[in-house]
This record gives C-alpha cells, structure tokens and sequence, in this order.
C-alpha cells in the first residue's frame, strides 16, 4: 500500500477532480493542505448555529470541544484510501483531532473534524487558513463496498452531530476558572468580616468610654467634690458691744479636701466622645476605601 508522492498527487486531482477547489500549490511534500471551512461548533458557545460569517474566524477556548470542517470537497477513489491529521504548528497550540484519522474508499464530501483544545489559551483560526492534511494511498484492488453518497444536506455539521458534543465541559481549564472565583470569593468574604469585626470593636470601645464616663461623673466625682458647711445662725443672746464668737473648727473641718474642677465629667465625657467619633471615623473611612479598592 504505497502512498502516493506529490507528482501522483496533483496528477490525480487534476485527473479525478480529488480535491474541489483545487489549488496546486498546496500539494506539498505528498499532502495536500485543506484549510478551515465556514462552519463550526463550539461547546462554550451559547447560540445554535453553525455558520461562520465570511471571513470570522474560529475562536476554541481552552478546555473545549469543537466541530470544524472542510472548505474543500474531497473524494477518495475505490481503490484507495486516505489518511488525515492537522498540522504541527497548530497541533503544538493545544489542538487535538478526537475524531478519526482515515477517510473511506468512495467518500465525497468534505471532510468532518472533531477537536479538543488541550492548550492554556484560546487557539483562533481563520477561515481558509492551512490547518487539515491528507494523504492517499494505493488498494492492493478496488473496494467492493466504497463508502455511500452523502445525502443532500444545508449543513455539514447536523443537530444530532451538536448534540454528541454540547453541554459543559469539565476541562482542567474549567476547574482551574472556578477555583479561582471560589477564591476571590472567599477572600472578599474574609476582608468583609475583618472589617465587621473592626467596626464593631469600634462601637465596643465608644459604648465602654462613654459608660466609664458616666459611672465615674455620678458616683465618683461627689467624692472628690468639697462639703458645704451649713450656715450659722446669728447670736441673739450675745450683746451688740462684743464681737460675735467664732465656732471652733471640727476635726474633721481641719482635714485637708481634695477639690476637682465642678466641670471635669463633662469634660471627661466630651473627650471620650471626641475620641470615640475619631475612632469611627477612621473605621468607616478605611471600610470605605478597602471596600472601592480593584479586586484582584
């Protein structure tokens, strides 16, 4: 089963109208080089059709499956057979033929592709770009079952083809995305409860500043405050020509009474307030700031 080498190649396309259109300067090196026809399907897509703008390209994102076709027809003669695959330099980009690798004696038509982006970035294709290779090869006799007339279609890509390969796709790419939101996620979480938890030290701390305050103005400050002493009635028995007589100070008259300013609870209390409404403040203008910062 030889294949057959380039010369024999564009012989035979010319000759059995192998390839339509056929263009000669893409038999090389015993392949013949078919580019990207204008359908296609993607998993991730959402919409249901299947046909390309002329000239759109094919974007396949990583992790997905894709239907792609031919822009030429090609047919393959009853005594041979042909072998395809894509090319190197679109294999090393992640994309990978899922579907099979040979066309059947007798097939016309053009030429359906099954592929898997296993690459980290999204592969895109132009229409007609250089992706598809065959190769034929020699029977050692003609085939007594070649491969059936394709029935008349509008598409190349049916609905029962799409719905083999639709729905979501649970790549490695995928995971990768939804554990990376699951972590934004938890961080924005764990920085909402931070700033929870610093508000509400805040009001903690405000409420016990201003609690000590009035604790201290009601029942400790009277303490510190100097008696009144009560006022002396007027001798009535004592004779206008001596001067009145002064009462002996108590004992407890001659200690000595700390006196605090009559206004210090006061300013204790507006203080605390001061400080406080800083304290929240501050608190609220961080929150602010840290909840309009970019997330990552």
């Amino acid at each position: 089963m030889p294949f057959w080498n380039t010369t024999r190649l564009r012989h035979e396309c010319q000759a059995q109208g192998l390839i339509t259109p056929y263009r000669e300067e893409r038999a090389l090196r015993s392949a013949y080089e078919l580019g990207v026809g204008p359908e296609a399907f993607i998993t991730s897509k959402t919409d249901d059709t299947t046909h390309l703008p002329e000239g759109s390209k094919v974007t396949l994102p990583p992790g997905q499956f894709g239907l792609l076709i031919t822009r030429e027809v090609v047919y393959v003669p009853a005594n041979a057979i042909a072998f395809i695959s894509i090319r190197a330099r679109i294999k090393f980009q992640g994309l990978v033929n899922v579907s099979g690798f040979h066309v059947d004696p007798g097939y016309r038509g053009q030429l359906k592709f099954a592929v898997y982006n296993a690459g980290s970035k999204n592969i895109v294709l132009d229409q007609d770009e250089r992706v598809f290779m065959i190769w034929y090869a020699d029977l050692d006799a003609t085939a007594p079952d070649p491969y059936p007339p394709l029935p008349s279609t509008p598409s190349v890509i049916t609905a029962d083809d799409v719905s083999k390969i639709q729905g979501e796709v649970a790549s490695p790419a995928e995971l990768k995305k939804q554990l990376d939101d699951l972590k934004t996620d938890l961080d924005r979480k764990i920085h909402a409860v931070e700033q929870t938890k610093l508000f509400n030290r805040t009001l903690i701390l405000m409420l016990t500043a201003g609690f000590v305050t009035l604790i201290f103005t009601v029942f400790i400050k009277p303490y510190f405050e100097p008696s009144k002493d009560p006022a002396i009635p007027p001798a009535a028995s004592q004779p206008p020509d001596k001067p009145p007589a002064v009462a002996s100070p108590k004992a407890e008259d001659k200690e000595k009474v700390i006196a605090l300013p009559a206004h210090l609870g006061f300013y204790i209390l507006g203080a605390g307030a001061i400080v406080g409404a800083c304290v929240l403040g501050a608190a609220l203008i961080i929150r602010k700031k840290s909840s309009s910062a970019p997330e990552a």
